[in-house]
C-alpha cells in the first residue's frame, strides 16, 4: 500500500509539538551516527531549479527524498517520497509544503532550548510569511514567549499576522520597524527572503538568542557581519549546508572560524555544550536537511494512517522480484 497525502492530509494530522518531538528524535538520531546525509542536489531548470535531498535513517527504520522545484512566475512545490527500509516499500508520497515550514520552526525549537537563557522571552519575529509565522507558532507552542513584535516591510502583512496571533490569545504586536521590534527582545526569529540583510548586529543586546532561517540561496541575505561577529556560539542544522548555500553565511565565512561553528545534532546528544553565559549571544542557522524532512514525514505518516487520513493508491511502483 502507498498512501497519497494532499497538502490538506499532512495539515490535519499533524501539529507543531509532534514535529518538535520529531526533530528531538531526528537530531539525535543523526548525533548517534545512525543517519547518511549525502550532500542534496541542486540543478538550474529553465529559469528555476529543482532540488532533490535523499537520505536514510537507519536508526528508525525509514529512507526517503524531498524534491523541490521553483519555477519563477508560477512558485515552488514540494513533495517528499516516503520508504520503509526493511521492505523496501514507498510507504507514502505526501505534500512537503506544511511538512517544510513546521519542521524549520520545529527544528529553531530544539535548538532554542539549548541556547537561549530560560524562561520566557519578548521576541522579535522578521518576517510575516508562512516560515516566520511557523517560528513564532513553534516558540509559543515551546513556552519560550511572554509577548512578541512582529514586523515585516508591508504594513498590513504584519499587522495580519500580528492580529492572528492576538486573536489566538497572545500578547504579539506589530512594529514599524525591524530595529524596533529587536529593542529589548532577547529572542529574535528571522524568517525573510532578502537580498540585503534585515537584522543588524549592533541591535542585539547581551544575552540574546537568533533563529535565523530565511537564507537557502547565495543571493540571500538575512544577518549582516555584525551578528556572526558578535555572536559567542554558532550552531547550524548542517555546516556544509550553511555555509554553502546561505548567501549570508557565505559572506560571513572570512570572520567565522568554521572549525568552532557546532552542529545541533552534537548539542542535542550532549557532544558540544551550548550556552555558558546569560550574557552571551548565540545565533543558531538553518537551511534545513533530508533527516528533518524524513524524520518528520514518518510522523505525518504514523498520524494519517491512525486518523484514517489520504488515498490508498495501491502498490506503487510496480515491484520487480529479484
Amino acid at each position: 500500500m502507498t498512501l497519497l497525502l494532499s497538502h490538506e492530509d499532512v495539515r490535519a494530522a499533524v501539529t507543531m509539538h509532534d514535529a518538535i518531538d520529531a526533530m528531538e528524535a531526528g537530531f539525535l538520531e543523526e548525533g548517534q551516527g545512525k543517519t547518511l546525509l549525502p550532500q542534496r542536489i541542486n540543478i538550474k531548470a529553465g529559469k528555476g531549479w529543482l532540488r532533490v535531498g535523499p537520505v536514510v535513517l537507519e536508526g528508525s527504520g525509514w529512507m526517503g527524498f524531498k524534491a523541490m522545484n521553483l519555477t519563477p512566475g508560477q512558485g515552488v512545490r514540494y513533495q517528499v517520497h516516503l520508504y520503509d527500509i526493511s521492505t523496501g516499500a514507498l510507504v507514502c508520497i505526501m505534500d512537503a509544503q506544511h511538512l517544510t515550514t513546521l519542521r524549520t520552526g520545529a527544528t529553531s525549537a530544539v535548538a532554542t532550548k539549548r541556547l537561549a537563557r530560560p524562561g520566557k522571552a519578548v521576541t522579535a519575529l522578521l518576517g510575516s510569511g508562512p516560515e516566520a509565522r511557523a517560528q513564532l507558532e513553534a516558540m509559543i507552542a515551546a513556552g519560550f514567549v511572554s509577548e512578541a513584535r512582529i514586523y515585516s516591510p508591508t504594513e498590513a502583512n504584519r499587522e495580519k499576522l500580528a492580529r492572528e496571533f492576538r486573536d489566538q490569545g497572545f500578547d504579539v504586536h506589530a512594529a514599524t520597524s525591524a530595529k524596533a521590534a529587536c529593542d529589548g527582545a532577547s529572542l529574535v526569529l528571522a524568517a525573510v527572503k532578502s537580498t540585503e540583510p534585515v537584522l543588524e548586529g549592533a541591535w542585539l543586546q547581551p544575552g540574546t538568542h537568533v533563529n535565523s532561517v530565511g537564507t537557502a540561496r547565495h543571493e540571500q541575505r538575512e544577518l549582516d557581519l555584525e551578528s556572526f561577529r558578535r555572536s559567542s556560539i554558532i550552531v547550524v542544522d548542517t555546516r556544509s549546508g550553511v555555509f554553502g548555500e546561505a548567501g549570508d553565511a557565505v559572506a560571513a565565512a572570512s570572520i567565522v572560524a568554521q572549525d568552532s561553528v557546532i552542529e545541533l545534532s552534537a548539542l542535542v546528544t550532549g557532544k558540544s555544550q551550548g550556552r555558558t553565559s546569560d550574557d552571551q549571544i548565540t545565533l543558531f542557522k538553518s537551511v534545513g536537511t533530508g533527516i528533518q524532512d524524513i524524520a518528520v514525514a514518518a510522523t505525518i505518516y504514523a498520524k494519517a494512517v491512525k486518523l484514517g487520513l489520504g488515498m490508498d493508491i495501491g502498490e506503487f511502483p510496480y515491484l520487480k522480484r529479484n
